[in-house]
């Protein structure tokens, strides 16, 4: 039996403690946890909890989802330039 081993996408240390953030305000706010591993590599989970972060009336909520899309943002066109 032969082990086949994916490689796994790289991330930052702000883009992983910004996630993190996010798993956190969520959970204290809503008492809702998401998994931050199928966060990470699925783009369309990942678009829904950030549209679920936006409904949040919670501050840090919204902040951390706001500087998570930023960072996506640039690492977009950083990646295209």
């Amino acid at each position: 039996m032969s082990t086949v081993r994916v490689a796994a996408p790289r991330y930052s240390d702000e883009e992983l403690a910004l996630q993190t953030n996010l798993y956190i305000a969520l959970r204290r706010a809503s008492g809702r946890v998401i998994d931050l591993v199928w966060f990470r590599q699925n783009q369309e989970y990942a678009r829904a909890v950030l549209e679920y972060a936006d409904t949040m009336t919670d501050r840090d909520v919204k902040e951390s989802a706001r500087r998570l899309r930023l960072t996506q943002s640039n690492d977009i066109a950083a990646s295209r330039g």
